[in-house]
């Protein structure tokens, strides 16, 4: 390995990734975006199959970025602007609340700040966005009139939090495998 990292070698492909993202934050977050992007997009997808409603973010953004265009067009708007979301929220996390959410680095901790923070984003996106933005017609109000479209927010964005805090796992700024290498 180069870089730095030829002392790591020795290491599981979860403790090089941590020490990764603790040398390099920015790149941590958008990594950390990305992944749970994509996964928690899959799997809103796949929610029909347990009986909740499909959670199809790419294609609400793009119905609301471009209403006229195809299908296709506003999926794929709506894919890139759900994936820039997705990394925002993450460098938000990162950066702002990662920190300010308790001085105690390890890795249930880490995962608990990204699981807050995502039922935050569940709240708003329960609250506002979905009765509001994206499906007024359906008169949901606040917080709405079913259980399970609220249920699968909370469990999309559960499954965001948890592979948010998988990925952005940093380690404490003295740890040892930092000065390993």
């Amino acid at each position: 390995m180069s870089g730095g990292y030829e002392n790591l070698g020795g290491l599981s492909a979860g403790k090089r990734l941590r020490v990764w993202v603790t040398r390099h934050p920015l790149g941590g977050a958008v990594l950390a975006g990305i992944v749970a992007g994509q996964i928690t997009t899959v799997w809103g997808s796949w929610f029909s199959g347990v009986g909740l409603p499909n959670l199809d973010w790419p294609l609400a953004n793009g119905f609301v970025i471009d209403p006229t265009g195809s299908v296709i067009e506003q999926w794929v708007i709506g894919l890139w602007i759900h994936e820039i979301d997705c990394i925002v929220f993450a460098i938000l996390f990162a950066f702002f609340l990662f920190p300010i959410m308790g001085k105690v680095v390890s890795t249930a901790m880490n995962m608990s700040k990204a699981i807050v923070f995502s039922m935050v984003l569940a709240t708003i996106s329960a609250g506002f966005l979905v009765p509001y933005v994206y499906y007024p017609a359906y008169h949901l109000g606040v917080f709405g009139e079913t259980w399970k479209t609220i249920f699968a927010i909370y469990l999309w964005h559960l499954i965001f939090g948890l592979n948010l805090g998988a990925v952005y796992n940093p380690l404490p700024a003295d740890d040892a495998l930092l000065r390993a290498a």
